[in-house]
């Protein structure tokens, strides 16, 4: 997880005790980031409550960019298709 400027760059293979810890970085900090990019290999998803954080990130803050969930669908090999509702 490294921040530069306005963006927070993370990783796609995070365990939940690292998404916890970026709930705790990023929750005072919402105001000042404008996007979250998330680096890897979609099939290197290690657990779904990353996508729940980035889920809840944009909700409560609509104009933030998460390129990883701003597409309709997600392809994530073994685990198929996901598509959002919006």
């Amino acid at each position: 997880m490294t921040i530069d400027g306005d963006v927070l760059e993370i990783d796609i293979d995070m365990e939940l005790d690292d998404v916890m810890e970026l709930r705790n970085f990023a929750k005072p900090r919402l105001d000042y980031i404008e996007e979250i990019a998330v680096n890897g290999e979609k099939e290197d998803v290690r657990t779904s409550a990353l996508f729940s954080l980035l889920f809840a990130i944009k909700r409560s803050k609509p104009s933030i960019k998460i390129p990883l969930i701003d597409a309709p669908s997600l392809e994530l090999g073994t685990f198929g298709t996901l598509n959002w509702i919006h």
